[in-house]
């Protein structure tokens, strides 16, 4: 179950979106995102014991039983303020971020995740866009890679403490977390009461007046938002705030 909202933004056109994705990507062949995960999805549960795979999908299922997804920080609302520090040991803040314009803020579950690699891969592949539109990307996560190179700010979310204040954190349930070790995610000591916390995989655009006006949250792990709609999105943005120039 996903849950999408937007304030002020029309929906993107398919011509935009075609626009967006040449400007992305201007060599060499393009998959999208969503092709790119359902691939993984498949090889995934082509080559793992049924038990796991059965045991993933009821998780999900599960978490869109408790209504989680409907609860969570919507457009409209402020964002949550944050001051974390990245993997390079600088400081991120989104306060600061937003005195330079749109931020978009990109929750991830961390690098063990091989759902979220490929949904940072293609950030990283659209981060010069989102530049040229004159907005920041700024990612979090509880677990992130320590080798990461990313070209934008990936900054450490420890307990999920930034994700509860936008709604979007839960538990692993103890049924479940053999299968989430088999999907990659690592052991660690059972007295850590923060370990099993994770974030639901989010995706915020923020205005430069600290309101968020697109919220993209899924309880399905393996599905994400398509760099191209946040592209369309920042472009309605800067139309909005420029007039009379040429996005």
């Amino acid at each position: 179950m996903k849950d999408i909202t937007t304030i002020r933004l029309p929906p993107g056109t398919a011509n935009e979106r075609c626009f967006s994705v040449l400007r992305m990507t201007s060599t060499g062949n393009h998959m999208s995102l969503k092709a790119q995960l359902d691939a993984r999805r498949g090889a995934f549960e082509a080559s793992t014991p049924p038990g796991i795979v059965a045991a993933l999908q009821r998780s999900i299922a599960e978490l869109v039983q408790t209504g989680l997804v409907r609860q969570v920080v919507r457009a409209g609302e402020r964002a949550p303020l944050f001051r974390l520090r990245s993997n390079t040991g600088a400081f991120g803040s989104l306060s600061e971020a937003v005195d330079r314009g749109p931020v978009v803020v990109s929750f991830f579950r961390g690098g063990w995740c091989p759902f979220c690699r490929l949904e940072l891969q293609a950030l990283e592949q659209a981060h010069p866009e989102i530049e040229r539109l004159s907005a920041t990307l700024i990612g979090l996560s509880p677990l992130p890679e320590d080798d990461s190179c990313s070209s934008f700010p990936i900054l450490k979310d420890p307990g999920c403490r930034i994700a509860v204040r936008y709604r979007i954190a839960f538990t692993v349930a103890p049924q479940f977390r053999p299968a989430y070790v088999a999907l990659g995610y690592p052991e660690r000591s059972e007295k850590d009461p923060e370990h099993w916390v994770l974030p639901l995989p989010a995706t915020y655009i923020i205005d430069h007046n600290g309101i968020v006006v697109l919220s993209y949250v899924d309880a399905d792990y393996t599905t994400r938002l398509e760099p191209t709609e946040i592209a369309v999105a920042l472009a309605h943005l800067r139309a909005r705030a420029y007039p009379s120039s040429s996005v």
